[in-house]
């Protein structure tokens, strides 16, 4: 990997590396200023927009890190930079009428407007082509008028736009509740845009929510939270048209049906929202209390259960899903839907969640590799074929299970030919795992130990949704063993 560009930063610049793994596709480069990040590129050639008039003059070490699909990192030595700002042109603006005049300016766009500290009331404050808007930090504050609806407190609409370095305040629940409060959409036919350091808070609906052909849309190292009643952190409605969505080392808390939401959940198609990327980040308490009948003994009469109260939700082709940690998402902590294929779902943490990771039906071709999963229902479970679709050649390898109450590992019905290898199921039930009406799967060196002694691998017959039988044929089940301790 190789850094490029000028050692003296003077103006708005180009940062450019050059990025490759021998094993994997690199899927996210970062761009570290004494060590802290300046930004993230998922798309190559692999570069970052930078205006030294944002940044703390004088010389500086700049690194570049890059991570591939299996979760491999790699960083460059740092070198030295200086910056010295002498040629960006820059909108100082306050709140009143300075504000007022930048508005315009914004919606125009190619413009770079800083906002001094202080409180702005906005709503549906509109950014073209060219934007930039950068706050002074966690002081700078936009919000809505007091109880008013809103559908947007932000809209980007256009390429190439920047919002970074301030906090949006959604105003939190109106009485009696309300369908709107996006806090920074990302309009269809957007590209380009990059969100980076904003503390969204008092969600209403979405903190970020982007649709329709959108690519390159990026949150980046923010922090974005509900008190429990706002639906989603970061929704991007994906489709054929859309690619390259990212959320990277940003924290996500305390919404009612997702944390992360890619959406992509059309089946077949080849190329669907490709490339998503969800690195680094953390995402906790996730619970809608209109479903908490699903974890009594009335959880069949109501109605939904399994549909949201998930940490991350990928849809897309080709995603990647890397180094996440997900804390109390009560349904499910990473989920793959749609046209799930050769994502790669590596070295996550999952914690007190009923499922670790869930594999609809038409996730194919598949790693999932080297997570930690502890205290669930069921570590890691493939969802049976049904409407004639299954979940095949899959592959589950070095993932680490502790205490999953119901199974370690389950593939239903039909979620034939996957390979699962070298494993290891600390504690929990047993068999550790679960293999319902699945075939042709190879099930190698996987270990069960600590806690409940018993056989690690069991199969059974099952049933297919039309309700034919479903036996569990040609399985290579070799070397997996029961141990006293880990």
């Amino acid at each position: 990997m190789n850094l490029l560009g000028p050692d003296r930063l003077t103006k708005p610049t180009q940062l450019v590396a050059k990025a490759s793994s021998k094993r994997a596709r690199v899927v996210a480069v970062t761009f570290l200023l004494d060590g802290r990040p300046l930004g993230s590129d998922t798309t190559a050639p692999h570069s970052l927009d930078v205006d030294p008039a944002l940044l703390p003059a004088g010389n500086h070490r700049l690194e570049v890190e890059a991570v591939d699909s299996m979760g491999g990192r790699t960083r460059t030595k740092p070198a030295t930079v200086t910056v010295a700002p002498s040629g960006s042109r820059i909108v100082e603006a306050s709140p009143g009428r300075t504000f007022s005049q930048a508005r315009k300016a914004l919606e125009r766009g190619d413009v770079t407007v800083l906002l001094a500290p202080g409180r702005y009331e906005v709503d549906e404050l509109q950014l073209g082509s060219g934007a930039r808007l950068v706050g002074s930090g966690p002081r700078t504050v936009l919000h809505p008028r007091t109880g008013a609806h809103y559908w947007a407190l932000v809209v980007a609409r256009g390429r190439n736009i920047r919002i970074s370095d301030l906090t949006i305040d959604g105003g939190g629940p109106l009485r009696g509740g309300s369908d709107d409060g996006i806090a920074v959409a990302v309009f269809d036919g957007s590209r380009d845009v990059r969100l980076q350091r904003l503390h969204i808070t008092r969600v209403r609906t979405d903190g970020v929510n982007t649709w329709g052909a959108h690519a390159d849309v990026s949150v980046q190292d923010s922090r974005i939270e509900s008190r429990g009643t706002a639906d989603a952190g970061v929704v991007a409605l994906g489709s054929d048209a859309s690619r390259d969505t990212s959320v990277i080392r940003t924290r996500v808390r305390g919404f009612t049906s997702f944390g992360i939401l890619l959406q992509q959940q059309k089946y077949g198609h080849p190329a669907a929202d490709l490339h998503g990327v969800v690195l680094d980040n953390l995402v906790s308490d996730i619970r809608d209390p209109r479903r908490d009948g699903c974890w009594t003994a009335a959880k069949s009469r109501t109605r939904g259960c399994g549909t949201n109260e998930g940490g991350i939700w990928t849809g897309g082709v080709e995603a990647a899903v890397i180094g996440n940690t997900v804390v109390r998402a009560r349904w499910d902590g990473i989920e793959t839907v749609g046209s799930s294929t050769r994502t790669t779902i590596v070295e996550n943490e999952i914690r007190n969640t009923r499922t670790g990771i869930y594999l609809e039906h038409s996730t194919n071709d598949s790693v999932i590799a080297h997570n930690l999963i502890v205290d669930t229902e069921a570590g890691i479970q493939v969802e049976w074929r049904y409407d004639g679709v299954g979940s095949s050649r899959n592959t589950f390898v070095g993932n680490r299970i502790v205490d999953a109450k119901a199974a370690g590992l389950i593939v239903d019905t039909g979620g034939d030919r996957n390979r699962i290898v070298r494993n290891e199921f600390v504690g929990g039930a047993r068999p550790a795992i679960a293999l319902y009406g699945s075939s042709e799967n190879v099930v190698r060196d996987n270990v069960g130990c600590g806690g409940t002694r018993g056989v690690v691998v069991g199969m059974e017959s099952a049933r297919f949704d039309d309700g034919s039988a479903a036996h569990s044929r040609n399985n290579r089940v070799v070397g997996n063993r029961s141990v006293a301790s880990c």
